[in-house]
């Protein structure tokens, strides 16, 4: 009786270890968790990027590298500009006397012209109290004419009768020489008050200076008082840029020449700080106007024109005032040039670094800014990587099929 109870008890002890170990081990398994996508073989972007060519197509390519290096470069700031012309250097040409113009059919805004270049011909007309005497001098003038005329006639039949002298003949005729004159005088008066100048004495009105013409107000052929303004013409051999500047920044700014870059990415200028006060301050924008002047023989430069400015900061001198005269300040940073900077069709900007013997990898990079023609490097390569310029672009078009 007692074997018998002792195996039953070890049957229920091995049953409970039995279901015990099971649940055991079910706590212990996990549901293997389901992913909501899967990307089959996947390749990193630095797999893709890397270009070997043969020495044939390096050389048709005309690969050049450089190598990136850590310059100092100065603190700039890129603001807004706007070209203006010298004050003194606008001129207003207005009409000496009152008149009438004519010529000038040519003279339109944006032309340039030439000092001494003729630009209307202005005949007088009489003074305003001698406008309304016109019709009168002019019945004058034919009357006296009429009277020489006939004594003229006079001298000439008593000389052929022999009852009068050549020296009456002679005064008979200078007579009528005079009132010719003085009915054709009254006879251009007349008609360049009707617009008729054909006959009139005109006066030149030429440019003072060398320029472009920035407005035009009259048109030929007009009837102008004394004062009237014609044209106005700019010189622009040299340009001021004006440049609103934050006044927290006045006293950082250096008194040394900005770089002046067209927005259409044409060839940048340098331009020199001009000594002038500060003018139009902006409360509402806390803005101040700063002026430099910057060579423009060729007149590439218009007034108007918008423009964009690196401005150098530096540190602001102790008791600096507006108008600061901090030295600028410079850092340590990796430049590269511009030509070895590309862009992918949603912005993004790489370099080409030869990572070997005819083999480019294409790097992602991030621009911090442009100085000059230098590009300054934030992150993706380091010091001493050679980098493409020269074929850079056609690089590109090699790795995606663009180039063959």
């Amino acid at each position: 009786m007692l074997v018998s109870n002792l195996l039953v008890a070890s049957r229920c002890l091995a049953l409970v270890g039995l279901l015990s170990g099971a649940a055991c081990c079910g706590k212990a398994e996990k549901p293997k968790a389901i992913s909501a996508a899967e990307v089959g073989n996947p390749v990193k972007e630095s797999d893709l990027t890397t270009v070997t060519i043969t020495p044939e197509a390096e050389k048709r390519l005309g690969i050049k590298t450089v190598a990136i290096k850590t310059d100092n470069v100065r603190a700039t700031r890129e603001v807004g500009g706007e070209i203006q012309a010298v004050p003194g250097q606008a001129i207003t040409i207005v009409a000496p006397v009152q008149g009438t113009l004519r010529g000038g059919a040519g003279i339109t805004a944006g032309q340039r012209v030439r000092q001494g270049q003729t630009l209307y011909q202005l005949v007088p007309l009489p003074a305003e109290r001698d406008l309304l005497t016109l019709d009168q001098g002019m019945a004058q003038s034919r009357t006296q004419l009429q009277v020489a005329q006939a004594r003229l006639r006079r001298a000439e039949e008593l000389l052929a009768d022999r009852a009068g002298s050549v020296r009456a003949r002679d005064d008979a005729r200078a007579d009528v020489a005079l009132a010719q004159r003085a009915l054709a005088d009254a006879r251009a008066r007349q008609g360049a008050l009707n617009g008729n100048t054909g006959g009139g004495q005109a006066l030149p009105i030429k440019a003072p200076l060398s320029g472009v013409v920035q407005r035009v107000t009259v048109a030929p052929g007009s009837l102008v008082t004394a004062n009237t303004v014609l044209v106005e013409l700019a010189a622009l051999n040299k340009v001021w840029v004006r440049v609103p500047l934050f006044v927290g920044d006045l006293r950082r700014l250096s008194k040394q020449a900005v770089t002046v870059r067209p927005l259409n990415g044409g060839a940048s200028r340098q331009g020199q700080p001009v000594e002038a006060p500060l003018l139009g301050a902006t409360a509402g924008t806390g803005t101040a106007d700063v002026f430099y002047e910057i060579d423009n023989a060729d007149e590439a430069f218009r007034p108007g024109e918008r423009v964009a400015v690196d401005v150098a900061l530096g540190n602001a001198a102790p008791g600096a005032t507006n108008g600061a005269t901090g030295a600028p300040t410079s850092t340590a940073a990796l430049t590269v040039p511009a030509a070895a900077l590309l862009y992918d069709a949603t912005g993004g900007q790489w370099v080409y670094v030869r990572t070997a013997p005819r083999q480019y990898t294409r790097q992602r990079v991030e621009v911090q800014r442009a100085v000059g023609d230098q590009i300054v490097i934030s992150r993706g390569v380091k010091a001493g990587a050679e980098v493409v310029t020269d074929g850079a672009a056609e690089l590109f078009g090699t790795e995606f099929g663009g180039s063959h």
